[in-house]
């Protein structure tokens, strides 16, 4: 049985490993740019969800805005008998307008609009987790928060918080007793310490995304150039970055290992991060970070010589 985590103050139990659903909805485009990922197929992706599910992986995350909601109707009926054995987590405020036009929008009224909407999507009657997905004018946390508060004592959400990386914003919603799960970017190129601090400090519950840095973390690319479709958004953002200056991290890594279980394991072994959300689109990649977990902690040695490193090649 994999081991669980309590997500901050939340009283929800949660694997390590978080299904990352941006992934599995299929290919999105704003203004003729890609916004997603190539489609891994419906099928497959449900199949997958399921045997991840049988291994046991209980969290996913999703948001309307992926694949303008198809993500989440994937992940509903990969869950759907099954409901009970899953944490869901979506976000609200990005959206998908008509001629695939993108609204930032979390103001207060959208709120409930935008969560029944991902209810209905998912198949079910409450969400475990509940994340602005855009960041909310400081002036509307007040009238958020009294939604949101609604909500929870309803029962359409058990937890909710905000994924961002802006530490004003999370020290803002903290202080107002409105962050109860933070989702962030962080990984050995980019830690952002300062926000597992807060979170540590506030017993907030973390999900950190972006583990992989976008696949320089992945290890794939450290021989060769990766390819890029053009219905995949790393075609735009990292179309002319070198990915093999990154191989130079091998040779820091525990023998034996790969570079995202190195990878995997230098966010894990810290205590402040209770779920990784993993992006990966296939069943294959998703068992490599499954073998991360029977691995021992990385020793302090080596997390300060990867960590050195990793400064290096940004240096």
């Amino acid at each position: 049985m994999m081991k669980q985590t309590l997500l901050g103050q939340t009283g929800i139990s949660v694997s390590p490993l978080c299904i990352g659903a941006w992934q599995l909805g299929g290919p999105l485009f704003f203004d003729g740019k890609p916004d997603g990922h190539p489609d891994p197929g419906r099928e497959q992706v449900i199949n997958m969800i399921r045997a991840l599910g049988e291994r046991g992986i209980n969290h996913i995350d999703t948001a309307e805005q992926y694949s303008a909601g198809e993500s989440e109707r994937r992940v509903g009926e990969a869950i759907r008998g099954r409901r009970d054995r899953w944490v869901v987590s979506t976000k609200f405020g990005f959206r998908v307008g008509p001629d695939q036009t993108r609204i930032d929008d979390a103001s207060p009224p959208t709120i409930m609009p935008s969560l029944e909407g991902s209810l209905k999507r998912l198949g079910t009657d409450y969400i475990d987790v509940y994340l602005f997905h855009c960041e909310p004018l400081v002036e509307d946390l007040d009238a958020s928060r009294e939604i949101l508060e609604k909500a929870k004592a309803d029962g359409k959400i058990r937890a909710y918080g905000i994924s961002t990386n802006n530490e004003g914003l999370a020290m803002e919603m903290a202080n107002k007793a409105m962050l109860d799960v933070l989702q962030f970017h962080a990984n050995l190129l980019e830690p952002f310490e300062n926000l597992t601090r807060l979170c540590v400090d506030k017993g907030i519950g973390t999900q950190v995304r972006g583990v992989m840095a976008q696949g320089r973390l992945s290890g794939k690319y450290f021989d060769k150039a990766p390819v890029w479709r053009g219905d995949d958004n790393r075609s735009r953002h990292f179309r002319d970055h070198d990915f093999t200056r990154y191989a130079v991290l091998q040779n820091v890594i525990p023998e034996g290992w790969t570079m995202a279980q190195a990878a995997i394991r230098w966010i894990l072994d810290d205590p402040g991060h209770h779920t990784i959300c993993l992006g990966a689109k296939n069943l294959q990649d998703y068992e490599t970070a499954l073998a991360a977990l029977e691995l021992p902690p990385l020793s302090p040695e080596t997390r300060k010589a990867m960590r050195e490193t990793a400064m290096g090649i940004a240096g």
